[in-house]
């Protein structure tokens, strides 16, 4: 045991070593408490899977694909903006690219993320997709001809074969023509699949595994789909109470992942659905109650625009809009309209297993996050982005979270996550939460004195929190927030206990929101049905240009007030009216 202990911190010091290198610059023993503050939260079957990763590979076999019987119930729903343009063209993460020879599915000149959805095959759900079907064949019969399994490639990673396998079974029973070639290759991509499902990473990684394999498993008959149904059926139950907590939010606590999971299960019945025989029924009931579950939660963390709020990894183009899902929904016989606050009441959603707070009116979207940054073993898409929130006045946002727009491990995807980024409080030019690399956490804040108030009968509601990220950096303070919200007003307090030497609050503004005037002290702001006034006490303002990220690809200027505290306790008071 001891040695398997030693071999297992030797092999993760090697995999971490490069990634501080490149992008830390801290001296050895910095590095070190970086590497224990991180690997400290896995799971002990992450580290041996990950091993075990390096030491064994799935094995290629030739796969018979014979498709089973389905009483043809499928519900064909289209999800997304088109992919592939021509034979040649493609467009992904507002970038367009070209495939025009076998080595450029893996391109080392695109980004990774880039050459991942080139191999999803999301355009086979996309809009219109049916009036597109040679050429999606064409773009089938490519992979399989251009991408074989003994020549890896990102196509074969375990993340691109889950999402093609479910896309192209998808299609296959949304009516599009398949042939020999394509069940034997969409076969052969499941067997080598169920060898190398990602259980060193868990998370939303592995449940899509497991959705990919019960896809292949109903889709095709056999002992190998049988194989693969029971792998899937063994896990999923487990993966599916883990990953959704009980106020119905996805256990990564990101709006945008969580769209992406409730997409999952909405597929998932419609498979079930199509296949019925082939599923346990306690199973398709606990989907179902699911999926309502977390229709509510997505509806408590969206914007009057329907769309979601920008918390830890979140932007627009990735999962379906609000309004694609809801309509998804509806075909497969969920009752699940969009909901209206009723005028005059200002309503509080105190969702305490993800940890978000939520005030709604009719005009105005309050949201708060009072919650760990995430699961403690794969926090890969935290943002340093406690005691933040976002504002939103009819379909305006106001104030937001300055969004998602690339991976990788650049300095530009460190900026991203970190605090400043974000509508809370910068300590000592620290992030409150230890993020680096690409999808790495190490000291993160807990959060702590989280205290929700009910909603007074003159219409008012007070809620606070805490977070000691700054004090286990080493710095000798906890950061207090209090909200204080009304129909037309909301006041933020922070309080910093102890010791520090300097303090930043942010205010990000979304692109269309104008600086009418500004001065140390005030500024006054303009949407297009509403004028804010923002007062501040304890701090000076300034107006900042800075910049906005919607979507994958997309940067927008926008301007952000910074607040430079000069004293341990700070007072916004934000007001609104309509024009």
């Amino acid at each position: 045991m001891r040695d398997l202990v030693l071999a297992m911190s030797l092999f993760l010091y090697r995999q971490f070593t490069l990634q501080t290198t490149i992008y830390l610059k801290v001296g050895f023993m910095a590095k070190l408490s970086i590497y224990f503050h991180t690997l400290k939260y896995l799971k002990f079957t992450q580290v041996y899977h990950r091993i075990l990763k390096k030491l064994v590979h799935p094995k290629i076999h030739h796969v018979e694909g014979i498709q089973a019987l389905t009483n043809e119930n499928w519900v064909r729903q289209e999800l997304c903006s088109q992919k592939f343009l021509n034979e040649s063209d493609v467009l992904f993460l507002n970038h367009q690219g070209s495939v025009d020879s076998p080595n450029d599915w893996n391109n080392d000149k695109e980004e990774k993320l880039w050459l991942y959805n080139l191999h999803y095959f999301d355009d086979l759900t996309s809009f219109d997709s049916h009036s597109r079907k040679e050429l999606q064949l064409f773009w089938i019969n490519k992979w399989v001809d251009e991408n074989p399994a003994n020549d890896a490639g990102n196509g074969w990673e375990s993340y691109t074969l889950s999402l093609r396998i479910v896309n192209w079974t998808k299609a296959f029973l949304s009516g599009l023509d398949t042939s020999e070639k394509m069940l034997n290759s969409l076969a052969q991509q499941a067997d080598f699949l169920s060898q190398d499902l990602e259980k060193h990473l868990l998370g939303n990684h592995y449940f899509v595994n497991l959705k990919a394999l019960m896809f292949a498993g109903c889709y095709f008959e056999g002992e190998e789909a049988d194989k693969w149904l029971a792998i899937a059926l063994k896990g999923y139950e487990s993966e599916l109470k883990e990953q959704v907590l009980s106020d119905g939010g996805s256990f990564e606590l990101t709006p945008m992942y969580h769209a992406i999971m409730l997409t999952d299960l909405l597929d998932l019945i419609n498979l079930f659905e199509s296949y019925p025989s082939r599923v346990p029924a306690d199973v398709i009931e606990l989907t179902k109650q699911t999926i309502v579950k977390m229709f509510g939660w997505l509806h408590i963390m969206s914007h009057g625009d329907d769309k979601v709020s920008f918390f830890n990894d979140s932007t627009f183009g990735i999962a379906p809009e609000n309004a694609t899902l809801r309509e998804y929904a509806t075909k497969l016989g969920f009752a699940v309209n969009e909901q209206v606050t009723p005028t005059d009441a200002l309503i509080v959603h105190n969702m305490q297993n993800t940890g978000y707070v939520s005030v709604k009116t009719a005009e105005m979207n309050l949201i708060a996050d009072l919650a760990p940054v995430g699961p403690s073993y794969i926090p890969g898409h935290a943002h340093a982005d406690s005691l933040s929130f976002e504002l939103s006045l009819g379909q305006s946002r106001v104030f937001v979270n300055s969004g998602t727009s690339l991976y990788g491990m650049s300095s530009e995807r460190l900026r991203q996550r970190g605090t400043s980024a974000h509508n809370t409080v910068e300590i000592n030019k620290q992030n409150s939460s230890q993020v680096w690399s690409g999808f790495r956490v190490a000291k993160r804040a807990d959060i702590g004195n989280r205290s929700v108030g009910k909603v007074t009968t003159g219409k008012n509601v007070q809620f606070s929190a805490a977070h000691n990220g700054y004090k286990k950096q080493g710095m000798k303070c906890i950061h207090h927030r209090t909200w204080n919200v009304s129909i037309f007003t909301c006041e933020i307090k922070d309080v910093i206990q102890g010791d520090f030497d300097s303090a930043f609050g942010y205010l990000h503004l979304h692109p269309d929101i104008e600086v009418v005037s500004n001065s140390p002290t005030d500024c006054t702001l303009k949407s297009t049905n509403h004028e804010i006034k923002v007062e501040v006490s304890g701090a000076s303002l300034t107006v900042e240009d800075s910049t906005w990220h919607p979507e994958f690809g997309v940067v927008i200027s926008n301007k952000k007030l910074r607040l430079e505290y000069k004293k341990s306790q700070v007072t916004y008071r934000i007001n609104w009216k309509a024009l």
